[in-house]
C-alpha cells in the first residue's frame, strides 16, 4: 500500500515539474468556474479570481469608489476589471503606489481597426503607451496586443476618463449592465502576468 501510495505522489510530482518546465513563459489559460470566477494556469503558478459584482444596470455609478481605493498607495498591485456579463466588451485599470493605467488588449490581426482607434482616442490626450507588444493566446504566438496608458488625475478625473473609454472604445452605455471585481495581487504576482492572464481569460476585449 505504502509502495503504491509513493508510486502515485511520485507521477504526480513528475507530472507537475514536467508542467512547470514545459508551460510556455508567456501562455495563460483560464477556465471558468461554476457560479462564477476564472482559475488561470501560468508557468509561474495557479491563481483564484471570485466572480464579479454584477449590476444589472447603471454599473458606471458603482466605478468612483473603486477607483478611489486604486489611487490609495500601496506598494502591490490593484486591479479593477469592468466588463459586460459576457466578458466580450470592457477593459481593466491597474495601479501601485497610486499610479494607474489602463490596460487595453486587441486581437490585432482581425481588428486592425480597433487597435488604430484605441491608439488614435489616447493620442488625442497625449498619453503615450506606456507597455506596447504582443503576447500568445490559445496557443498562437503574437496573437494579442497589450496597449497599457497612464492615467492620471483624482478619483473624478479617472472615473470620467473611465466612463469614456468604456463608452467610445468598449461600446458600453452607462444604463447597461456591467460585472465589476476589483482586488489586489499577492507580492509574487507581476502586474504583467495579471494583464496577460486577463487577455486570455477574455481574448476579445473592446
Amino acid at each position: 500500500m505504502k509502495i503504491a501510495l509513493l508510486v502515485v505522489v511520485g507521477i504526480i510530482a513528475v507530472a507537475v515539474v514536467a508542467y512547470f518546465l514545459r508551460f510556455p513563459r508567456d501562455t495563460f489559460i483560464s477556465f471558468s468556474r461554476p457560479g462564477g470566477g476564472t482559475i488561470t494556469f501560468s508557468r509561474t503558478g495557479v491563481s483564484f479570481e471570485a466572480a464579479p459584482d454584477h449590476y444589472a444596470t447603471n454599473g458606471f455609478d458603482r466605478i468612483e469608489p473603486c477607483v478611489s481605493r486604486l489611487l490609495v498607495p500601496a506598494n502591490r498591485f490593484k486591479f479593477l476589471h469592468m466588463f459586460t456579463p459576457d466578458g466580450n466588451r470592457g477593459f481593466g485599470l491597474d495601479a501601485k503606489d497610486g499610479v494607474i493605467w489602463a490596460d487595453l488588449t486587441v486581437e490585432w490581426r482581425q481588428d486592425a481597426q480597433r487597435e488604430a482607434a484605441i491608439r488614435a482616442f489616447f493620442s488625442s490626450l497625449g498619453i503615450a503607451p506606456s507597455q506596447d507588444y504582443l503576447a500568445g493566446n490559445g496557443g498562437v504566438p503574437d496573437a494579442t496586443r497589450i496597449l497599457d496608458y497612464p492615467v492620471k488625475g483624482n478619483a473624478a478625473e479617472v472615473t470620467a476618463l473611465t466612463e469614456r473609454i468604456l463608452q467610445e472604445l468598449c461600446g458600453i452605455s452607462p444604463r447597461e449592465a456591467l460585472d465589476i471585481s476589483y482586488r489586489e495581487a499577492g507580492k509574487v504576482e507581476s502586474r504583467k502576468e495579471k494583464v496577460e492572464s486577463e487577455a486570455k481569460a477574455r481574448p476579445r476585449h473592446w
